[in-house]
């Protein structure tokens, strides 16, 4: 079937409306949140009220982690929008609805984080239930800003062109900091434990594991790991062939 031309080119502009208005949306996000606060260069944004104290402190533990990394700048600022509502995670998540935290680098570098318990710390999941451990509210901060810092460094195309383990592997290496284990790490890579299996656990612990072996074992640069190729493969034989 064939349509008119005049129908064809109000398709498109509708399309080029919509999407337009989406970028606008991801880019100035501000007005639908209500609540915020700074700590340094970081603000945190909330579509509900929370305690600005408790706000500043987050961002504070993700400043602390972020600081460790050789392509972050205290100058830069960075701004995370906690939505509590779903409508609101429907629009600034789009088809990522579900996850944790989405960065939409590098067509913005503003971090959109789901549900959470400001004053606990805490990021709730999709279930309805606190995310335990040591992925704490700071730690998808840092995440998810981290993939901005990562993306500045290497470029947007690069960027997306990162093998999946470098990009978030490099993102969980500075969200967890220094509650990452490297022994504990190993030993479960080793034993073939199921949380090492991004597919069934939606961890990145594997992928934190052979960042965290070239940075600290083999005394990589973060731009020597961002920008020389090397196979994933490759990196967990290192592992395994390491002596105890």
């Amino acid at each position: 079937m064939k349509f008119p031309r005049k129908i064809l080119l109000k398709i498109g502009a509708a399309i080029l409306g919509m999407v337009a208005l989406i970028l606008l949306l991801l880019s100035v996000p501000q007005p639908f949140f209500t609540t915020s606060v700074n700590a340094k260069n970081l603000k945190l944004y909330s579509d509900q009220p929370f305690a600005p104290t408790a706000g500043q402190h987050v961002l504070e533990l993700a400043e602390a982690r972020l600081a460790t990394s050789p392509i972050y700048f205290a100058e830069q600022n960075h701004h995370v929008f906690i939505c509590n509502t779903r409508w609101r995670q429907r629009i600034f998540f789009n088809y990522q609805y579900g996850a944790g935290g989405v960065n939409w680098y590098p067509i913005t570098t503003n971090v959109f984080l789901r549900d959470s318990i400001i004053e606990e710390n805490c990021l709730i999941g999709p279930k309805g239930s606190r995310v335990p451990g040591e992925r704490t509210l700071a730690y998808f901060i840092a995440h998810e800003i981290t993939h901005s810092l990562t993306g500045q460094a290497v470029g947007g195309i690069a960027y997306h062109r990162l093998p999946q383990w470098k990009r978030e592997g490099y993102a969980d290496y500075v969200g967890k900091g220094a509650t990452f284990n490297y022994d504990e790490a190993k030993r479960a890579f080793l034993a073939d434990d199921p949380k090492m299996d991004w597919a069934k656990s939606g961890l990145y612990w594997r992928f934190n594991l052979l960042v965290a072996h070239l940075l600290e074992k083999q005394n990589w640069s973060v731009e020597r790991l961002l920008e020389e190729p090397i196979e994933q493969s490759t990196v967990e034989a290192m592992i395994r062939a390491e002596k105890p």
